[in-house]
């Protein structure tokens, strides 16, 4: 059973504040450890939850002046915790501290790219879990990057919106391995949204 113990960006509404840049470096060490377990390197993940806890650890005086001491300790303890979890539940506890630092960062283009990946891993975590009916909103997350587009990736735009109506297909034929591939597609096309 996947364990999420601290609540994502969609459950718990906060107003962001400006956050220190010890953010950015701390949100891709914790997007490394969902990204190798489903690119099948979970002998690298230990590696990467010890990296991020290091992290963690450096940038948490700067990180206390924007966020409050019960998220900080929420972090504190999920990482603990995941020293000793199964490689899917790392990654599951990955995505939460992801999500609860950027309720304390500025909305904008990187926070929304970072939304569309870390929605796209978890809806990934749980197909591997078997739970290939019930997403996160998958479409809903990728939105903003195909309104505010304009143009500049129309062959990314078809790509999402193509790998969109194969994991809505795959998910009303529970069809776990489509499900999988559709979303490792839309992994992908957030990188190319990421280049000018």
């Amino acid at each position: 059973m996947l364990m999420l113990l601290i609540a994502p960006p969609v459950l718990v509404a906060q107003a962001p504040v400006a956050a220190p840049q010890a953010f950015d470096q701390l949100q891709e060490l914790l997007e490394a450890i969902p990204e190798a377990l489903i690119d099948g390197k979970r002998g690298a993940m230990p590696g990467l939850v010890a990296k991020a806890k290091a992290d963690w650890d450096r940038a948490k005086p700067t990180i206390r002046k924007v966020m409050p001491e019960p998220e900080i300790i929420a972090i504190d303890r999920q990482l603990k915790a995941m020293r000793t979890m199964k490689p899917r539940e790392q990654a599951v506890g990955a995505l939460g501290i992801s999500g609860t630092l950027s309720r304390f960062q500025v909305r904008s283009r990187q926070e929304d790219l970072l939304q569309a990946d870390r929605t796209a891993m978890l809806a990934w975590c749980l197909v591997d879990a078997g739970q290939v009916e019930r997403l996160p909103g998958v479409a809903a997350a990728f939105k903003p990057l195909l309104d505010q587009d304009k143009g500049q990736h129309a062959r990314a735009v078809l790509g999402v919106q193509e790998a969109l109506k194969r994991l809505q297909d795959s998910q009303q034929k529970r069809q776990a391995v489509g499900a999988k591939k559709a979303l490792k597609d839309l992994l992908e096309l957030v990188d190319v949204f990421e280049k000018p």
